[in-house]
């Protein structure tokens, strides 16, 4: 090997180990490390890095990122998958292998290249704020191109920081990503900077320092204002920490019940809620379609008074199609609403690749699912109510539509079991916090095996249980309809950060042209 070679390696194993320490330090701002400071600077390695290269050598090293990154965040993911399709664990590494490529590196190597290739055109002050627009954009693509991934967006890691995530109600979790991105691009703009650092970073921070104090007091005024005098109403949350394997096979059909009849009457006697939940998968039997068991439920309403919303599958046509549903019971045993899972799971609730054997779970039976109305709400004794199954709640434009069309409180059903030891559970109830903030709105979260919640519309957790354990959370909620332009508007700032990264494409490429004739 020449000396050229051998300097080139090394200079390439440099950017490796530099890019995958900055993946690496980007997971620790998640759960369950929660160093959430550390998403103003995580990414600032990385940047630094793609700068110096050209767009297609910037594109490698940001598919690099992207790779890392997810194993980084979610590497419980392969065992979950084995654990969840009873498949051996190169299954489940496999499975993961693929899914990083397509779903995050792909994402951050186009963001890398419009990065080397654009940003050092224009001055150094416009520069991080175009690095953001560009960042915002890809997440956004993430989120709702394919299927959507919207895991553990960069906006995610600040949760823990309640003033500062209030600006959720603006923008969703979109202006919370651009504003850690727009500090880590402050900060790499500095660190590529030849002549004086101090003068520059006068020049560039003033930025993000007027941005972060603006969150702050936006924060601030927020956490003060009163919250609306509406009727409380008192809840209990049962989790009953089902076991994963006998949810849907037959010999185990209509077990479980007892415990979660058990544990809701005796929270009952102690704190008289007026509306239990029990979580999705509470029940492994058709409700609609089996009136012994309804008549058990009845039994326990009548005794405290309460009414119930609890997830369990449906059937309609004899069983043709099956729905992942969520059952509002009467004090009398009535099923008086029902919602229908709208967003299914790939691989979990339809299969794409259906005739690929090893892609069904060995217990199927009822996984089939077909896709429910959008607009179902559950009309309870304290007004209508918008539901959530599992990680249909990770997709805030569906929660915005359903707390549009008048919803007073958001209720999350979730079975997390298969999420593995409580890695995915954290960084799930991370993700739920910020819908309260959003909408404004109470949030009863109720999970087989944990965590379930109750959230306050500042998106601050009132009570939670621990991860596999049986856990009854008392607690009151407040349901209310609050305006916020968020519910008003969605992600338009989002697209606004789409709409500014094509103006500057356009902008910069004119630019360039004119400069070379």
């Amino acid at each position: 090997m020449n000396r050229s070679s051998a300097s080139t390696l090394r200079t390439a194993s440099g950017t490796a180990v530099v890019v995958v320490l900055s993946a690496a330090v980007h997971a620790l701002a998640f759960p369950p490390y929660g160093y959430a400071s550390l998403a103003f600077v995580a990414v600032a390695p990385f940047l630094v890095v793609i700068r110096r290269l050209r767009p297609r050598a910037a594109a490698l090293v940001g598919y690099l990122w992207g790779s890392a990154a997810i194993w980084g965040v979610g590497y419980w993911v392969a065992d979950a998958l084995t654990f969840y399709y009873q498949q051996p664990r190169w299954f489940g590494i496999v499975f993961c292998l693929v899914g990083c490529q397509i779903l995050w590196g792909f994402y951050y190597a186009f963001f890398a290249a419009c990065v080397a290739g654009l940003v050092p055109r224009l001055p150094a002050p416009v520069r991080p704020l175009l690095v953001s627009v560009f960042w915002v954009t890809c997440e956004l693509g993430r989120a709702r191109l394919l299927t959507g991934e919207p895991w553990m967006l960069l906006g995610y890691a600040l949760v823990p920081y309640t003033r500062m995530i209030q600006v959720a109600d603006l923008g969703g979790v979109y202006p919370l990503s651009f504003l850690a991105i727009l500090v880590n691009a402050s900060i790499a703009e500095i660190l590529l900077a030849d002549g004086n650092r101090l003068r520059l970073a006068l020049r560039v921070l003033v930025t993000p320092a007027l941005v972060l104090v603006a969150a702050a007091s936006y924060g601030a005024y927020r956490v003060t204002l009163p919250p609306p005098s509406e009727p409380a109403l008192g809840v209990t949350v049962v989790q009953g920490n089902n076991d994963l394997g006998t949810q849907w096979r037959q010999e185990f059909y209509g077990q479980g019940l007892d415990r979660y009849l058990r544990m809701s009457f005796a929270a009952a006697q102690q704190t008289h809620p007026q509306l239990l939940v029990w979580p999705e998968s509470a029940i492994t039997f058709f409700l609609a379609h089996e009136p012994a068991y309804r008549d058990t439920i009845a039994r326990l309403l009548q005794a405290t008074g309460a009414d119930l919303i609890v997830g369990g599958p449906h059937h309609e046509d004899n069983g043709a199609r099956y729905f992942n549903s969520a059952f509002y019971v009467s004090g009398g045993g009535r099923i008086t609403s029902r919602y229908d899972k709208v967003h299914l799971l790939p691989f979990a609730e339809y299969f794409p690749l259906r005739f690929i054997e090893l892609l069904r779970r060995k217990f199927e039976r009822v996984r089939y699912f077909t896709p429910g109305d959008a607009e179902t709400l559950l009309a309870t004794r304290a007004g209508p109510a918008a539901v959530v199954i599992c990680l249909e709640a990770i997709f805030p434009e569906l929660v915005r539509e359903r707390m549009r069309a008048g919803a007073t409180m958001l209720i999350n059903l979730s079975n997390d079991v298969w999420l593995g030891r409580g890695v995915g559970q954290q960084q799930h109830l991370a993700m739920v916090v910020l819908r309260a903030v959003e909408n404004r709105t109470w949030v009863i979260r109720a999970t087989t095996t944990g965590i379930s919640a109750i959230i306050d519309p500042l998106g601050r957790i009132q009570r939670q249980s621990g991860i596999f354990e049986q856990a009854v959370l008392d607690g009151v909620v407040t349901p209310m309809r609050m305006d916020t332009v968020y519910k008003r508007v969605g992600d338009v700032f989002a697209y606004g950060c789409v709409a500014a990264s094509l103006f500057a494409v356009a902008l910069i490429t004119r630019r360039a042209i004119s400069g070379g004739r």
